[in-house]
């Protein structure tokens, strides 16, 4: 389920990126129909695609190559890259790229929410630093007193720690440091996954 703050302000619920699922993420998107191009590719060969070099020839044996994919599924992929507009057939068999992907998202946070479990919610979020630049833990405030306690754990993971009432009072007790996502593979994935959300 997406829903739109303000513009160009997006949320996500239950966001799976093959590192556990996140139960929101927050982003900011650039309106440009060229960014939203990525949500036309299948999310896991986004990285590749962004691999390929500009106005070089290649084959469906080196997308094999530098995806570790089959030769069946690396000619499916190369078939989104030419629907995409990314790329076009020179011959038969050999391709040529012609522009590159953009990401539709520069940062994206992402958010954990437990009732009171605080040492699952902190190793759930920290995966989730994978593909996002900011992880946080939000927490039932009748129940955070021991995460609150073990806030240093949240310092040295650099996850962030907030909690929130039954009557909505919201609370931040840690603040992350932005940092860079881990894994481009996970970040390139989630972008399309962003991009096509937002074409639908």
């Amino acid at each position: 389920v997406r829903k739109q703050f303000k513009k160009n302000i997006g949320f996500e619920r239950e966001f799976d990126c093959g590192f556990g699922i996140a139960d929101a993420i927050i982003f900011e998107y650039r309106k440009r129909k060229a960014a939203l191009n990525l949500g036309q590719i299948t999310p896991s060969w986004a990285y590749t695609l962004k691999q390929l070099p500009l106005k070089t020839n290649f084959d469906a044996e080196h997308i094999s190559k530098i995806s570790g994919a089959s030769l069946s599924l690396s000619k499916k992929a190369i078939k989104e890259f030419v629907d995409a507009g990314y790329c076009k057939q020179k011959e038969n068999g050999i391709y040529v790229k012609l522009k590159e992907p953009e990401n539709i998202v520069d940062t994206i946070k992402a958010v954990e929410a437990k009732l009171k479990d605080w040492k699952r919610a902190l190793w759930q979020a920290s995966r989730y630093k994978t593909f996002a630049n900011e992880s946080w833990v939000v927490l039932d405030k009748k129940h955070a007193n021991p995460a609150i306690k073990n806030i240093d754990e949240f310092k040295r993971y650099n996850v962030g720690l907030a909690t929130i009432s039954i009557e909505g009072d919201y609370l931040v007790h840690f603040s992350p440091i932005e940092e860079t996502h881990f894994s481009e593979i996970a970040y390139w994935k989630a972008n399309a996954m962003i991009a096509q959300s937002l074409l639908n």
